[in-house]
């Protein structure tokens, strides 16, 4: 990827850092956009197939800024005081996930979901639902729902970012 000038950067020509069966996920960040070190940001384009989910995650270091380039995006955002909210966006309107909620997106159109999402740390970190659940024992799984820990044996547990339908 030829560039012109340092302080630009082809995001949607990048190669993607995450190629999954339903989607991508594209890279500007203090790693594949030196100029970004310093300056407290980064943006990714996340790219979803229909029905395809970006995994249910959190950033304990990061505030998320969400803008719909193209599609219809839904976003499950868990809020501290155990309260859920569920609601969709389209092309044009933008969504705050504050630092360290849970949450997830889902593309719930019929057509591919493109997605700007904007962080205010130059390398945010990312703990997707298929990562912790790794640390915790089926026998404490088991015991936090009230289900025999037999119930989540052969859950696959490797699906770091995105989801099928």
């Amino acid at each position: 990827m030829q560039r012109i000038s340092p302080f630009m950067f082809d995001l949607a020509g990048s190669p993607p850092q995450v190629v999954a069966k339903g989607g991508t996920l594209q890279e500007a960040n203090q790693n594949t956009f030196q100029e970004l070190a310093g300056n407290g940001l980064s943006i990714y384009l996340l790219t979803l197939q229909p029905g395809a989910v970006r995994v249910p995650h959190w950033h304990p270091d990061a505030s998320e800024l969400d803008y719909v380039l193209q599609g219809k995006a839904r976003i499950g955002l868990a809020f501290p005081d155990k309260e859920w909210q569920r609601f969709d966006l389209e092309t044009g309107q933008i969504a705050i996930l504050p630092q360290g909620w849970f949450h997830y997106i889902q593309n719930v159109g019929e057509d591919v979901l493109r997605m700007l999402v904007i962080f205010n740390n130059p390398s945010p970190n990312d703990i997707g639902i298929s990562v912790g659940l790794q640390a915790i024992p089926a026998e404490v799984l088991g015991v936090t729902f009230g289900v025999p820990p037999e119930r989540f044996d052969g859950l696959d547990l490797d699906v770091p970012y995105i989801a099928p339908k």
